[in-house]
């Protein structure tokens, strides 16, 4: 398997080919001898990755990901020729059983590209497989139906081109927003598999709201969070929203309790997560304790329990309780 090169704006469909790469080569047996995923190395280790050698019981994958080598940002590595050279012997000579995947991802809708004058990439799309993957706008739905009509297959969900429509019209062209949504609609038409558009008039809401809310919630602006929560109940039944909420905040204990620890470098390859994404999160929780993202996390817990028996009929009342119960705190 030749070198590839991965990079664009859609990262959903990069990580779909990172997934089909890994399936093809490793099948079912993934563990930390044969594959890694390395963030934006520097260049002595990105120089010792890809001389990394097959173990003895098979092929290797590895990863990695180096924007900062192939585009021009303030982020970007400065080669002198001597590196660049170094980088080059290493690519031309990479052990057949090493498969490795060089990711660049760019900004989203900024229309960046790979530095078509780096003597690195020159040489690199000489000896590479190189695929590109740019997202699509909201304009281009004839583009977008087959693949959300591929998207909803495997997921074994029926959707028609006039409710893919009314999807893409609501929720707008990021694939990843669109496979969120369809993971919903699943949900929300069980134990029936087909979409329709009165199901997605009820239940599709953008992720920009849902991002909004848990920002509400840990700026403790709950008077805003209810309102929001509002309207987006008004469009969806309460559980996909309080299920992503509960994630989220399962996943932002797991960040602060990590934080302490580990450097954000090592915390995006521990939860397999983008160094600035991670970088991000951090940011919104560094004034938030650990006892209070517990305690939302408990009352979240408690709230859909009350709600699935019975005990609670009201949505917005049952995230008053989550925000203002201190649980005796």
């Amino acid at each position: 398997m030749p070198i590839q090169f991965l990079w664009g704006d859609e990262d959903y469909l990069i990580e779909r080919e990172i997934k089909k790469i890994k399936k093809e080569i490793l099948g079912d047996v993934v563990n930390d001898l044969n594959y890694r995923v390395v963030d934006n190395p520097s260049f002595s280790l990105f120089s010792e990755l890809i001389r990394t050698n097959a173990m003895m019981f098979g092929d290797v994958v590895l990863i990695i990901k180096c924007p900062k080598y192939f585009l021009e940002t303030k982020n970007k590595e400065t080669l002198d020729e001597k590196q660049n050279i170094e980088l080059i012997d290493g690519l031309q000579n990479v052990s057949d059983r090493v498969h490795l995947v060089l990711i660049c991802p760019t900004p989203r809708g900024e229309g960046k590209k790979p530095d078509a004058r780096k003597k690195l990439y020159k040489e690199l799309v000489k000896i590479a497989t190189v695929k590109e993957f740019q997202s699509y706008k909201n304009y281009e739905e004839y583009k977008l139906i087959p693949i959300v009509q591929k998207m909803a297959q495997e997921i074994e969900l029926k959707i028609n081109q006039t409710e893919i429509s009314s999807l893409i019209q609501t929720v707008g062209a990021s694939l990843r927003d669109i496979s969120n949504q369809l993971e919903k609609l699943k949900l929300y038409a069980y134990p029936s598999n087909l979409v329709t558009l009165d199901m997605i008039e009820k239940v599709v809401c953008s992720n920009t709201d849902i991002f909004s809310l848990v920002d509400l919630i840990l700026q403790k602006k709950y008077t805003k969070a209810l309102e929001e929560l509002s309207e987006i109940l008004q469009k969806e039944h309460y559980l996909p929203s309080l299920a992503f909420i509960q994630t989220t905040f399962t996943n932002l204990i797991k960040l602060k309790i990590y934080s302490k620890s580990y450097s954000s470098y090592d915390l995006s390859i521990k939860l397999n997560k983008n160094k600035f994404r991670i970088e991000k999160e951090l940011e919104k929780i560094q004034n938030v304790s650990l006892d209070e993202l517990i305690r939302l996390k408990v009352n979240l817990t408690n709230a859909e329990y009350q709600l699935k028996t019975g005990v609670l009929k009201d949505p917005l009342l049952a995230y008053e309780t989550v925000f203002f119960d201190k649980g005796g705190m």
